[in-house]
């Protein structure tokens, strides 16, 4: 398997089971957190607030320089959607930890390793480059003086 393919898969392996605690207990809690509908609603917008948040960060494409009255309001709003979670928010820190931990102590470590092992075929592959270079200026210039040798014989 190619290393680039390993480290992506690493990468997603990683991120399952660094998000999988919090979603086993949201799962569990999910009669709790709808119990209303207004709960419902709530938890339908906030969390499709939350996820269009968090897509637009793992793209890169929320503006650095937003105000602070404007992050505020933004985080006071998903708070007050999400309020049904975050009467549970000691458990899903907890079940986050944990998701890290398992993270770190599975796949973090891998990835690292692979990363060597890409740079290092990087650096092996361009020495082998410029080594073959220089063995095909070495042939060329050594042709070269043999067909001005065979020239005088």
């Amino acid at each position: 398997m190619k290393l680039q393919t390993k480290k992506l898969l690493l990468q997603i392996g990683g991120f399952l089971v660094s998000i999988a605690p919090i979603i086993i207990v949201v799962a569990f809690n999910w009669g709790d957190y709808t119990s209303t509908v207004a709960r419902k609603v709530s938890l339908s917008v906030g969390g499709s607030a939350a996820l269009i948040i968090i897509l637009l960060k793992a793209m890169g494409k929320i503006p650095k320089d937003i105000k602070p009255i404007v992050k505020y309001s933004i985080a006071f709003v998903l708070v007050l959607l999400l309020d049904p979670i975050i009467q549970n928010l000691k458990t899903l820190l907890g079940m986050a930890l944990l998701g890290e931990v398992l993270d770190v102590a599975i796949f973090s470590w891998q990835i690292k390793k692979i990363d060597r092992e890409i740079q290092a075929q990087t650096t092996a592959n361009a020495m082998q480059s410029q080594t073959q270079m220089i063995i095909d200026a070495i042939n060329n210039q050594n042709n070269a003086q043999s067909g001005n040798n065979e020239g005088r014989v």
